[in-house]
């Protein structure tokens, strides 16, 4: 076996530039410009004194900040930078000018100083205007000594009745929002080098600003993936070793371990034990200096369990640029944290973020590289890893092959993943490791906080338990939805509202501080069941300027798309309209800081008056409408023309206000719409329709809906193709009884039989264990993550007890075991017999017999 001090092979890329000289270490050594001064120092003598003279001189540097945090240093709060400069040395920038503090509304200059005489951690009181719910209002700032101080200040002044805001925004975002900074942007310090046990270079800055728009958009990444025993199939990070830690940079593979095996890979670096793999781990990451490390699942998985190995070997693991341990923030939702190195988990930024543009809705690693990267983990049976383990043998090299390939994965899916990451970055200005974790919620929420902060506005607290719980029961009139009947139409021309509720936020100037404004009594007036609404007409607010900005600015970068396909500017304008479109859910989430049912209540009703208005337009030139849903208005032309349509369109949006516009959708030849049963009234966006380049636009159905095997979705697919494009409904029944008969014979291929669930909370949390909570049990005990937002596999096989009993997981189910009857009746049937009922066909028919009662007894 060779040993980690037989085999240390050391990166291969060229290491980034980083500061050895720890002068703490010598407090006496003279520095200059941040260099030590190896000559004699010049001595200054005095009657009774001699002192030694130490020259410092203040460099510029211009810098990308990766990572932001704060520490107390003389009983003082110093904001600690972290990042890259241009000719890519990792430095550290120490800020000790910025104060906590927070605001206080009502009271006198007088009564707040008092505040000092009750408590040493207050400062100083600075009294200023600002806006509160968009009026301006006298407030002050109180400023304490130290951040953990603000709460007991709040608490304080709470008590003598003062009005406290901004007591809960942390001490690091209100630095990055009342300095004006973005993470990953070019900035310039002006700075003095200083003595330090950090990593890195570091400066004690006289001025930070930022004034350009240059964005770090290749940083140096490093992935991380690691594999462990698991004999009993049970995860045990406190019994159970790590037995391979995978990392994949650029020009940069190592898988380490420790036991060694014949014929293994250049690549595979072989250490003494499991404590010596650890430590190796430690060193490599430091010898690769990564702006940013990344892994995928890491804050639930690979992390935790590093801590805890390291822990039982009474380790630590001083990956920090500050020298500091790994730590691992949360209980239920764990957060792995390096100082100065932001950690990015693709998994929670995958499942927050970009799910919603993914045609899988299984959010593993194997299927969202498949999609995105056209590439796959490898196919390894994990179960034999600790077999081969306890007996080494050529064949562990396919596991540091499995390893390394989750790490190269993880590293592609980051940089193609990266320019949506950056977007939303210089968007909302919080660190990449704050936005790596953030549901849409917060993002909007982060967006409007920086926004108004800016703008003078003074932000609303996070709402209590007692407000967020009557929020809850809050509900607002949905959209207008016209139904269809069920059937088979031709000619169809589609409209839509081109992003319609941020549209009506925009035009209508909805938000918080324009509803039934006081100068504005004569205004037009909305009517919801909540009561009648007005807004302002004379001064735009937050949210509509908000949403006027976004709208203008993605508009603006569409037109640069057309000449210049740039990923990074199509992502910021994909992130720009994913937060105009967020912004109607958030205005009445209940948690929400700029909660607003008002606004919330007004932007549907304006919804339905103007999707009303349209319908009526278009009965009044002579068309029939067929279906219409929140935005869109389907219409058949029968013996109108697709022009007709268009000058429809032109003349509805002649009347439209400010931004709204309808567009032309599309044409489409033909089209189906079913019903919820086989009876009367249409299911509300439960169609299917074809257009003029023969592809099938499908709403509704099970093709698109989770809960349902692979071969109901073709099926039902298959059925719909043969309908719409050609017209065939013998041949259409006769594909289905075929499918029918090949599940009967069990020759359907068996991924074509798996069926997929999303858990909605953790295991623990079910009341009843259905059968994706059996199967995610069945995942955990064997190791593998599964959690609120995990898409579950499963194939239903023969035997007896409830579905529960009988589901197993893809890899354990055998061709032969499937239960055909379950998937014919639960499946197949379902998924095909309101199309065939909108067509005149029952059961019966389908069936092909007259004595045979329906399709599942064929």
């Amino acid at each position: 076996m060779k040993n980690a001090s037989q085999k240390k092979p050391t990166p291969s890329t060229a290491k980034p530039s980083r500061s050895s000289t720890d002068t703490s270490k010598n407090p006496l050594l003279l520095t200059r410009c941040g260099t030590p001064l190896r000559s004699t120092p010049k001595t200054l003598k005095t009657r009774a004194h001699s002192f030694l003279i130490v020259t410092r001189k203040t460099t510029t540097l211009t810098f990308f900040p990766t990572d932001i945090t704060y520490h107390i240093k003389d009983g003082k709060a110093v904001i600690t930078l972290f990042g890259r400069t241009t000719d890519g040395t990792q430095i550290c920038i120490l800020d000790d000018t910025f104060e906590p503090y927070f605001t206080v509304v009502g009271g006198t200059e007088e009564e707040l100083l008092a505040l000092k005489q009750d408590s040493a951690h207050v400062t100083r009181v600075e009294k200023t205007t600002r806006n509160l719910n968009e009026t301006p209002t006298d407030c002050f700032h109180v400023f304490v000594d130290l951040p953990k101080s603000v709460p007991l200040i709040k608490d304080l002044a709470r008590e003598k009745e003062y009005d406290c805001y901004e007591f809960d925004i942390l001490f690091t975002r209100r630095y990055l929002i009342d300095r004006n900074l973005t993470p990953l942007v070019e900035t310039i310090a002006e700075a003095e080098r200083i003595p330090s046990k950090n990593k890195v270079e570091t400066y004690l800055a006289k001025k930070i600003t930022q004034h350009r728009t240059n964005t770090l958009t290749k940083p140096r990444a490093l992935a991380l993936d690691i594999e462990t025993y698991n004999p009993d199939n049970k995860l045990n990070s406190k019994q159970n070793p790590i037995l391979m830690v995978g990392l994949y940079g650029d020009d940069f593979t190592r898988v380490i371990t420790w036991k060694d095996w014949p014929k293994r890979s250049d690549y595979v670096e072989v250490c003494a034990s499991e404590a010596d793999m650890l430590k190796r781990t430690v060193e490599l990451i430091e010898q690769y200096a990564p702006d940013m490390l990344v892994g995928y699942f890491t804050d639930g998985f690979d992390f935790p369990y590093l801590s805890e190995r390291a822990k039982h070997h009474k380790l630590e693991l001083p990956l920090g640029l500050d020298n500091s341990p790994l730590e691992i923030l949360g209980r239920s939702e764990k957060e792995a944290k390096i100082c100065g190195i932001p950690h990015i988990d693709l998994f929670k930024f995958v499942r927050r973020v970009i799910a919603r543009s993914l045609k899988t809705d299984s959010y593993s690693l194997d299927a969202v590289s498949k999609e995105l990267l056209g590439a796959q983990k490898l196919p390894v049976d994990m179960n034999a890893l600790f077999k081969l383990w306890d007996e080494p043998t050529s064949e562990l090299d396919v596991f540091a092959q499995y390893n390394l390939q989750d790490c190269k994965l993880t590293y592609d899916l980051f940089h193609k993943l990266l320019p949506t990451l950056l977007a939303f970055v210089r968007l909302i200005h919080l660190p990449p490791f704050d936005i790596n974790r953030m549901a849409y919620s917060m993002l909007v929420e982060w967006y409007l906080i920086v926004l108004a902060s800016r703008q003078g506005e003074i932000i609303p607290r996070k709402p209590g338990y007692n407000t967020e719980s009557s929020r809850i029961k809050d509900r607002i009139q949905g959209a207008f939805v016209y139904e269809p009947k069920p059937g088979l139409y031709s000619g169809i021309a589609v409209f839509d509202y081109r992003s319609l509720y941020p549209s009506i936020i925009a035009s209508h100037n909805i938000s918080r501080g324009t509803v039934n404004c006081s100068c504005c009594t004569d205004g037009p007036t909305i009517e919801t069941d909540r009561g009648t609404f007005r807004y302002c007409q004379k001064r735009k607010g937050l949210f509509a300027r908000t949403i006027s900005n976004l709208i203008l600015v993605r508009a603006d970068i569409k037109k640069q798309l057309k000449k210049n396909k740039d990923p990074f500017l199509a992502a910021q304008s994909e992130a720009l309209k994913v937060l105009a479109n967020s912004f109607y859910g958030y205005m009445g989430f209940a948690p929400a800081r700029f909660y607003c049912i008002e606004c919330a209540e007004s932007t549907t009703a304006w919804a339905r008056h103007y999707i009303h208005q349209a319908i009526d337009t278009a009965k009044s030139r002579g068309f029939q409408v067929l279906y219409s849903d929140t935005d869109s208005v389907f219409l058949l032309l029968e013996k109108k023309t697709k022009e007709d349509a268009l000058k429809l369109m032109e003349e509805i949006n002649e009347k439209l206000p400010g931004l709204m516009e309808l567009d032309y959708e599309g044409y489409y030849p033909s089209g189906i719409f079913v019903s919820v049963k086989a009876g009367e009234g249409g299911a509300k966006k439960k169609y299917a329709l074809l257009s003029e380049t023969g592809d099938l636009k499908i709403k509704g159905f099970e093709t698109v809906r989770r809960n349902t095997s692979y071969i109901a979705k073709d099926c039902q697919e298959r059925v719909l193709e043969i309908v719409l494009k050609e017209r065939d409904t013998e041949k259409a029944k006769q594909y289905v009884r075929s499918i029918i008969d090949g599940l009967r014979k069990n020759t359907i291929p068996l991924d074509k039989l798996i069926i997929r669930t999303q858990l909605t909370k953790d295991t623990d949390k079910y009341a009843s264990v259905g059968p994706h909570v059996a199967v995610a049990q069945r995942m955990k005990a064997r190791g593998d993550s599964a959690g609120a937002g995990t898409i579950v596999k499963y194939i239903v096989v023969k035997g007896k007890g409830k579905i529960r009993d009988k589901v197993k997981l893809p890899d354990e189910a055998t061709q032969d075991e499937y239960d055909g009857e379950y998937y014919i009746t639960n499946q197949v049937i379902p998924a095909v017999e309101r199309i065939f009922a909108v067509l005149g066909i029952s059961e019966e028919d389908l069936a092909g017999t007259a004595g045979q009662s329906s399709l599942s007894s064929w």
